[in-house]
């Protein structure tokens, strides 16, 4: 429970940086008090529903999307979610992933 409350808060604070915004324009566009989002973007607890969807609303994010947390995840599982996603793949999109991916590799 601790890791969900970890994982949804640094959802939050992703989409409010990506964003540009403070925590107090971020509470602004959404309605809540500086110190809940504090706690929220800390893993002290959870938004509520409401919350929730006026950030979904208010940032064009899906649920899918919000809820996607396979990329905060440790090395290992990380790891593991990669090497999923590509086996999936079609040939021609895995040589698409490789090309992108061997542009990281110094």
């Amino acid at each position: 429970m601790d890791n969900d409350k970890l994982l949804v808060g640094q959802k939050v604070k992703e989409i409010r940086k990506q964003n540009g915004l403070t925590q107090e324009k971020f509470c602004e566009k959404i309605g809540i008090e500086p110190s809940s989002l504090s706690n929220i973007e800390t893993g002290k607890s959870f938004p509520s529903m409401g919350t929730i969807l006026t950030i979904m609303e208010k940032f064009g994010i899906t649920p899918e999307s919000f809820f996607d947390f396979a990329y905060l995840c440790d090395n290992e599982n990380l790891e593991d979610a990669i090497i999923k996603i590509v086996k999936s793949l079609p040939y021609e999109k895995k040589q698409i992933a490789f090309r992108i991916l061997k542009q990281f590799v110094v």
